[in-house]
């Protein structure tokens, strides 16, 4: 019942992608039909042509048999430019399933880019199982679209084979073609339940795959290099991708030895089958019950049988692996989103009014890691906020709530008295500019990498001249040969910029949008610049917030004296408020780190 019922549901996602195939390539697919039919009738066509020839000339060519001759003599023309035919379809055929692959690859990545960029949250990122299968997904998403179309193809050809070779073998009793049929069935059905456990331990260790790719890069990308000569990782990291390729193999080994010995007993049963099957052939023509040109087709046909089945068992297989992908890929694109996006959007506040108020906010990652726990404060309209706590305290978290990349698992966050559920996302996202910390490198030129901020000034070189004055980097990118068309990064052979510089780039990529942004938020903005640069910054602060409501997220307590208010996080809960010298004098949790800071720098 168990393979049965995944018989169903396997062939429920063939025909579900057999659209999708259609969509991705419609005039190549059918050519591939057209000539999988050519190819799939010719073998039984040129095994009755031979068994007609063998027969003429066993019983010798009178006079009375001249227009059967001729008759022959028509058929043999037939079979040569079915030939030819077939001679000539070959390297079109070929061609075709490569060029339906290739489009049917891009044509599931698009439906992968576009589903992705369709979460409007992080939650699925966040959620390892389901990083998991997006990793499977990308990396089989190159090679199982080619066995599906390989199946649609030479699996359709070899079926069609299949059928023509035990019609044709029907006349030799009926008897025949069952009796060959029983004994193939065990061999297909045994070795499709072990290729099927093969490939569910394979899912169930795709943990130990992903391992063995990060231990790989570990050792061969430039990224670790340096510390990995320094400290001598090298044996380290190879010897935890020899475990992990151990205890991924040690399970496929078992399966894999069951496989071989399931296929050696059928075989042997497949064998029997075949023996008596050509047993009673012969004794037949030795009777003469029937013709030599008989005998010829049985022994051709049968090997045309076995050759069918290996090739459809081992089309079956890669058409497993494409299916399993599929079951995949069809869940990734059946997912739901997490963000309640249902609600008719209001209007965004402009400019705020009052406040944007986080009332009894929590949130919790999809690990059960609780990041935030009833957390209150109020942000007022142009005031400076600035948060601060160690690794960990939920100052990061705050900022992806704020931008809405969550949404709070308890509480509410209002913009003047509105749930920022009910706002218009795309609108509430266009009034935010952010730096975050972990800001990313993109392979694009100078000018692209800072107007990501704002797509509209992409072409407008004075906005983006201001932006990097603003951020302290127009000096540097002056002096670059191409300036603002400089291409940056190694990917492409660009220029590549130190991480301070990297960190300016993302500062004007926020400020070249605070022409409509109403919210800055600057998370650790100079974590990576030099002292001068950061002194920079920070000199120009007041100046670059003015007009602005701001959040400021930093380690460095030297730079929060300036806000208006600060906010101390401690492991997800708000335990202190309120201007850096009412927080000294409070003698709390502030004033230690304050205290802690200033004695680092004076040593």
């Amino acid at each position: 019942m168990q393979y049965l019922n995944l018989f169903a549901k396997y062939s429920q996602i063939l025909l579900r992608s057999l659209p999708l195939i259609w969509q991705a390539a419609p005039k190549e697919v059918a050519f591939i039909t057209l000539t999988m039919l050519v190819r799939g009738i010719f073998p039984g066509f040129s095994i009755w042509i031979n068994k007609q020839i063998v027969d003429a000339v066993a019983g010798g060519l009178s006079s009375q048999q001249l227009d059967n001759y001729q008759n022959l003599f028509s058929l043999v023309i037939a079979w040569v430019a079915a030939i030819l035919l077939q001679s000539i379809l070959e390297p079109f055929y070929d061609a075709s399933l490569r060029n339906t692959t290739e489009k049917l690859t891009v044509h599931i990545n698009l439906l992968i880019l576009n589903k992705a960029n369709s979460f409007v949250d992080l939650i699925y990122f966040e959620d390892a199982n389901f990083y998991n299968e997006i990793q499977l997904i990308e990396e089989e998403v190159n090679q199982q679209p080619f066995n599906l179309i390989l199946f649609f193809g030479n699996g359709g050809q070899y079926l069609l084979n299949l059928i023509a070779m035990l019609v044709l073998l029907f006349p030799l009793g009926w008897w025949i073609p069952l009796l060959l049929l029983f004994t193939s069935f065990p061999q297909v059905y045994f070795t499709f339940k072990v290729q099927w456990d093969l490939w569910t331990t394979m899912s169930s260790k795709s943990s130990q795959s992903r391992r063995m790719k990060y231990y790989s890069s570990v050792l061969l990308t430039d990224t670790y290099a340096k510390e990995v000569r320094l400290f001598g990782l090298g044996s380290l990291f190879k010897e935890r991708y020899q475990e992990a390729f151990d205890d991924k193999y040690r399970a496929m080994g078992k399966i894999r030895n069951k496989q071989a010995w399931s296929l050696s007993i059928w075989e042997i049963l497949s064998a029997g089958g075949n023996a008596i099957a050509f047993y009673r052939v012969v004794v037949q023509a030795v009777n003469k019950q029937i013709t030599a040109g008989n005998v010829l087709l049985f022994i051709q046909a049968l090997n045309s049988i076995q050759t069918s089945l290996q090739v459809l068992l081992s089309e079956v297989f890669n058409l497993q692996e494409a299916l399993i992908f599929m079951e995949r890929l069809y869940k990734f694109l059946d997912s739901k989103p997490t963000m309640d996006l249902t609600v008719s959007p209001k209007n965004i506040p402009n400019p705020i009014a009052s406040a944007i108020v986080f009332d009894n906010v929590s949130f919790a990652y999809p690990d059960g890691r609780l990041a935030l726990e009833r957390v209150s404060f109020s942000l007022r309209a142009g005031e400076t906020l600035a948060l601060v706590g160690e690794n960990g305290a939920g100052k990061t978290t705050i900022i992806k709530l704020l931008a809405r990349l969550y949404d709070p698992s308890g509480g509410r966050i209002l913009v003047d008295g509105i749930d920022l559920k009910q706002l218009d996302l795309d609108r509430w996202r266009q009034q935010i500019a952010v730096v975050f910390q972990d800001f990313c490198h993109y392979s694009l030129t100078v000018g692209e990498n800072i107007a990501l901020g704002d797509l509209t000034a992409i072409d407008k070189l004075d906005q983006l001249k201001l932006a990097a004055t603003k951020a302290g980097i127009a000096d540097k990118i002056e002096r670059l040969e191409h300036q603002y068309q400089t291409l940056l990064g190694k990917q492409f052979d660009g220029t590549e910029l130190s991480g301070g510089e990297w960190q300016k780039i993302a500062i004007a990529r926020a400020f070249i949008r605070e022409q409509q942004a109403q919210l800055l938020v600057l998370d650790e903005p100079t974590a990576a610049l030099d002292p001068r640069s950061e002194y920079e910054i920070y000199s120009r602060f007041s100046e670059l917030v003015r007009g602005k409501t701001a959040i400021l997220v930093t380690h460095r307590l030297a730079s929060v004296s300036m806000c208006d208010r600060i906010i101390v996080l401690k492991a997800g809960k708000l335990i202190e408020q309120g201007t850096h010298e009412t927080l000294l004098q409070q003698q709390k949790e502030y004033a230690y780190l304050w205290q802690m800071q200033a004695q680092a720098y004076q040593i």
